[in-house]
């Protein structure tokens, strides 16, 4: 015969269980977003600051941000003398500028090691990722 302490100890049991049950799922659900969550610096290999080489005391930069910003400075006897902000885009070896004013520069680019060159018909230039 069922008692009423029976029937009782028989649903806590299973509440604890379907407890028990729900927080390993949840725990499952946030260890899988945190792990997908991965910082993806490491996939956007351009992501940084790269200098060209210097010449008569001159050089440009290029600084690209995670989010598809960057900017352009160029220095001479190691001042500022100019910068521009620009847009980018990444298709394959394809680099699309799209400058503060508006223009539109799509060039091909390649990194090896800790260099960046970027090609724009028979002209190119190489970058040192700082």
């Amino acid at each position: 015969m069922l008692s009423i302490r029976n029937v009782e100890a028989q649903t806590d049991y299973k509440m604890k269980t379907l407890r028990f049950i729900g927080m390993a799922v949840v725990a499952i659900i946030m260890s899988v977003n945190f792990v997908a969550c991965n910082d993806d610096d490491d996939d956007n290999p351009i992501v940084g600051t790269w200098r060209s080489e210097v010449s008569n005391n001159s050089y440009d930069s290029f600084t690209f941000n995670t989010d598809g910003s960057g900017i352009w400075q160029e220095y001479r006897n190691n001042n500022q003398i100019d910068s521009d902000t620009f847009k980018y885009s990444i298709d394959g070896d394809k680099i699309t500028f799209t400058w503060a004013d508006g223009e539109i520069y799509t060039s091909t680019f390649s990194i090896s090691d800790s260099r960046l060159t970027i090609k724009d018909g028979e002209d190119s230039e190489t970058y040192t990722k700082q």
